[in-house]
């Protein structure tokens, strides 16, 4: 062995260490997957609330259908028991319903109109009370009742309160109780019906009836 062979094999050389290629190679697929994976969880923890009867009533504790939002409680706040008839304002032409709705009534043919705070409404055989109204945001309803959406036409949703009485605010009204009903949106009104003993078929008729009236 040559003296230069001693001193390279005396040489004491600190080499740097070699990288961890392969787990940094591994750790990008996994973060690629890691979004994924928590939208499959939130799905999953969305099902499971719906399966559970309370935490599905907690979800779908709001409901709005442009001018009607629909609060579900557990007690109703105190309001009166008053006639349909009673609190429909001043009674109106249909020339004045047409100022204040934006257009004719629904129905064309119907019985005496009457006006207040916006609310163009009449009485129906049943008797029904059929409200319309063009503002945004116009009734609030408390409900401890059953609530549903229903399909009312190919393109228009409704809203179906039924059972017991819920609480409904007009505006400039003091609260009263309601019975069953029917809300729907056509155009840029809300049509409401209401009955004590209303139906929900014969609900669904009576506003088909409407859009077929508006469509013709």
């Amino acid at each position: 062995m040559t003296e230069l062979e001693r001193d390279l094999r005396a040489l004491r050389l600190d080499w740097p260490e070699t990288p961890d290629v392969a787990s940094r190679l591994e750790l990008r697929p996994r973060r690629r997957l890691l979004v994924p994976a928590l939208a499959f969880a939130v799905i999953l923890a969305v099902a499971a609330a719906f399966a559970v009867p309370q935490s599905r009533s907690a979800i779908l504790r709001f409901f709005h259908l442009r001018g009607v939002t629909v609060e579900r409680v557990g007690t109703l706040p105190r309001a009166e028991e008053r006639p349909l008839a009673a609190g429909l304002g001043s009674a109106i032409d249909d020339a004045r319903a047409k100022i204040v709705l934006g257009g004719p009534f629904l129905p064309a043919a119907h019985g005496t109109l009457y006006e207040r705070d916006g609310i163009v409404s009449t009485l129906l055989p049943g008797p029904v009370l059929l409200s319309e109204f063009g503002a945004p945001e116009y009734l609030k309803k408390f409900v401890t009742s059953n609530v549903e959406w229903v399909k009312v036409a190919p393109n228009v949703q409704g809203l179906w309160i039924a059972g017991e009485p819920h609480v409904v605010f007009f505006p400039g009204a003091s609260p009263r109780l309601a019975g069953n009903v029917l809300v729907f949106a056509t155009g840029t009104r809300t049509v409401r019906l209401e009955g004590h003993d209303l139906a929900r078929d014969d609900a669904l008729a009576k506003a088909r009836e409407i859009l077929g009236t508006a469509a013709g």
